[in-house]
């Protein structure tokens, strides 16, 4: 599967409860906001198209994308979870000509380019394939066009690691720790400040 015929979606709409005051996507990584690190990974990609998914009212993070050249939807509805943020973002690129959705998380700031070509070669003709570190599926998630009517479903907080096990044909691509690393506390985002 090629790149070029994928959207990305970046899920930036959470609340981020467990980081404390201040909004941790701002949060500064190695000299750029953490939401950066990410944006600039999708804007390096071949990709048709890129969204990110953003709090309604939130214009630094939003602002953060449009830097990097990456179209912003406001979720009005941000409180109601991953899943719904999801399934708004596949609603929006449901209408072009896409036979795939990458899904990444905004403040998984190490992923590289390779492990997402390594992701959208495994896709084939499965429903999905997804990261994964250890024994656990994570994001970054390629989901096939196949899937989009029930991704635009979802609800809630289940997100798209939950609705992989609902899916039949799904393949996993091994990532490093580093690039598993997602940045929910200030401690956590100290040590992995200036790491390689």
């Amino acid at each position: 599967m090629t790149l070029k015929t994928t959207a990305c979606i970046i899920l930036a709409s959470g609340f981020s409860s467990r980081f404390g005051t201040g909004n941790k996507l701002l949060a500064a990584l190695d000299g750029q906001p953490l939401a950066a690190h990410c944006a600039g990974l999708v804007a390096s990609l071949p990709v048709h198209t890129a969204i990110g998914i953003v709090p309604a009212g939130d214009h630094a993070v939003a602002h953060v994308f449009r830097a990097a050249g990456i179209r912003t939807i406001p979720n009005p509805e941000a409180d109601k979870g991953q899943g719904a943020s999801l399934a708004l973002g596949i609603r929006h690129i449901e209408p072009l000509p896409v036979t795939a959705a990458i899904v990444l998380l905004a403040d998984m700031p190490f992923v590289s380019a390779a492990h997402i070509n390594r992701l959208a070669e495994a896709l084939g003709g499965n429903d999905a394939a997804a990261s994964r570190h250890g024994n656990i599926s994570q994001p970054p998630l390629i989901f096939s066009r196949t899937v989009f009517p029930q991704l635009a479903t979802l609800t809630g907080d289940k997100g798209g690691k939950a609705f992989l096990t609902t899916l039949e044909q799904v393949v996993t691509v091994d990532m490093s720790a580093r690039e598993a690393t997602d940045i929910d506390t200030p401690d956590r985002l100290i040590d992995v400040s200036g790491g390689d």
